[in-house]
């Protein structure tokens, strides 16, 4: 059986996937939690503890999510994206 042998990730590549997981998830998760809470039904502070409970997930899946593709500017698209979209979320939201 022969196994595949890849070169070891050079250590920028290493540092650009840890800097996208902890700046970038936590940017999301900053982003979810505002932008979930103006998006959430319910009261406000419902809203809002459920959003920043679901932020909490969000980062740790981010976190993990950046290290799975093999090209470092598709994990920041992992970052990216959803922080658009929940930027847009917070800004069109209905709280006030």
């Amino acid at each position: 059986m022969a196994l595949v042998k890849q070169r070891a990730p050079s250590r920028r590549a290493v540092l650009n996937r840890i800097a996208a997981g902890l700046g970038g998830g936590y940017a999301v998760a900053a982003l979810a939690a505002s932008g979930l809470a103006a998006m959430l039904p319910g009261s406000a502070i419902e809203a809002a503890v459920t959003a920043h409970l679901l932020a909490y997930l969000l980062l740790v899946l981010v976190a993990l999510a950046v290290f799975v593709p093999r090209r470092g500017t598709v994990a920041w698209a992992i970052v990216l994206l959803p922080s658009a979209a929940f930027l847009l979320a917070g800004w069109l939201g209905g709280r006030g």
